[in-house]
């Protein structure tokens, strides 16, 4: 007796169909994801301009080129934190952000450090920035800064001292860089720190507190004081003029406990 066999039954056509759909769906996105490499490396893709952003005295343009990043690179494969971390090499340069703006532009913003003190060392001259932060030397400061002639260690561009009394000359230094920071030089006389503002000695003690001396001295030179007068800072709350070897504690200050 003979068997009949039925045709193909749709079940079976139905099993064999997705199988052929599904190559043409890994086909489609084969081609898709080779056309975006295309693209990815193509020149409509590549960096055509790097905008640099708040660099004035630092040289980021050079320490971007030293990173290998230029005009022609492809953007995609920018590290942009590797970026960062080469234009955060120069001393001047306190932050920095790098983006990526398609189809084909870096931008670089910079956030410098703002020098504001000259402190003396012993073979030169450091400028510091408002975070105490060396940014640069000089065999001899420049004018429009407060100086420090001190003679700290040498230190070299990049380097944050820890030594408090570096720091409360930068803290000095900020309160009085819109008024007559420009003006001071500071010295050490024995144990003890000195100054000259406005015509008057400036006996400042030892190097504490120098933020709040310089705010009491502010005040002080805003009042009219007698010729000749020396003012004593050792305590800024209780500040004092020295007129004829006698010290004069000022009216208004803290009474002592």
């Amino acid at each position: 007796m003979t068997t009949l066999q039925a045709p193909p039954s749709a079940a079976r056509v139905a099993v064999e169909a997705p199988g052929r759909h599904g190559w043409w769906r890994w086909l489609a996105l084969v081609l898709l994801l080779a056309a975006g490499a295309l693209f990815a490396h193509s020149p409509y893709v590549s960096v055509s301009e790097i905008e640099v952003v708040g660099a004035v005295r630092s040289d980021t343009r050079a320490l971007i080129d030293g990173a290998g990043v230029g005009e022609g690179a492809l953007l995609l494969w920018v590290d942009t934190g590797a970026l960062e971390r080469a234009v955060l090499a120069d001393p001047w340069v306190f932050d920095a952000r790098v983006t990526k703006v398609w189809p084909d532009r870096l931008v670089v913003e910079v956030l410098e450090r703002r020098p504001v003190a000259w402190i003396e060392g012993v073979l030169g001259w450091m400028l510091v920035g408002e975070d105490g932060s060396v940014v640069d030397r000089a065999r001899r400061p420049r004018q429009g800064l407060l100086r420090a002639s001190i003679a700290f260690p040498d230190q070299d561009p990049g380097v944050r001292p820890v030594d408090p009394a570096w720091h409360e000359i930068v803290g000095m230094a900020l309160v009085l860089e819109d008024a007559i920071g420009g003006t001071l030089v500071l010295e050490m006389r024995g144990a003890e720190m000195w100054t000259e503002a406005l015509s008057h000695q400036v006996r400042l003690g030892h190097p504490i507190d120098l933020a709040d001396k310089a705010r009491t001295l502010l005040a002080m030179l805003g009042a009219e004081l007698p010729q000749g007068a020396a003012i004593d800072l050792t305590s800024p709350s209780r500040p004092a003029l020295i007129l004829n070897d006698s010290r004069h504690e000022v009216e208004g200050s803290d009474e002592e406990s």
